[in-house]
Order: C-alpha cells, then structure tokens, then sequence
C-alpha cells in the first residue's frame, strides 16, 4: 500500500474495531460514512487488507490477527497524549 493507503488501512482496522465495540454491524458504506471516504476506497482496503491476513472482506469483520493489531493501534493513541505530556 502507498503512504496515505497504508495510514487509511490502519483507520480503517481501527474503525472497525470500533464499530465492533459499538455493537453496529459493519458494511462498507458504514465504514465509509465513519473514515470520510468513498465507498469504493474502503472495499479496496478490505480486499488488500483480506490478503494480508487482518480482515475477512466477506464479512466485514477483523481477523484475529486484525483484532490484535486493531486494539494494539487503539491502545497507541490513548497512551500517546500521555507520553507526550511527560
């Protein structure tokens, strides 16, 4: 993926770890909706991000391996203000 594909991409699994914890059934015009993207843009990411392994593009759902890195990413940012004011 291209530098500003590859930073969609991790939106995008945080996204849909997100709408996960939301209990919203993810489909791509919701993601869209949720990213600011077109459509189009996030059903590229969910097939490139299914060969990686970190999404099942079928059912719009994280893989396991996706899900650890989802929460992995989300954990980041919440600790990432933190750090920073240290």
């Amino acid at each position: 993926m291209q530098n500003n594909q590859e930073k969609l991409g991790w939106r995008l699994l945080e996204t849909l770890y997100d709408v996960g914890r939301a209990d919203i059934q993810p489909t791509p015009a919701i993601l869209a909706t949720w990213l600011d993207v077109p459509e189009t843009h996030v059903q590229e990411l969910l097939f490139r991000l299914d060969a990686q392994g970190l999404v099942d593009e079928a059912r719009c759902r994280l893989t396991m391996q996706g899900l650890v890195l989802a929460v992995s990413l989300h954990g980041a940012q919440r600790l990432a203000p933190l750090s920073a004011a240290a």
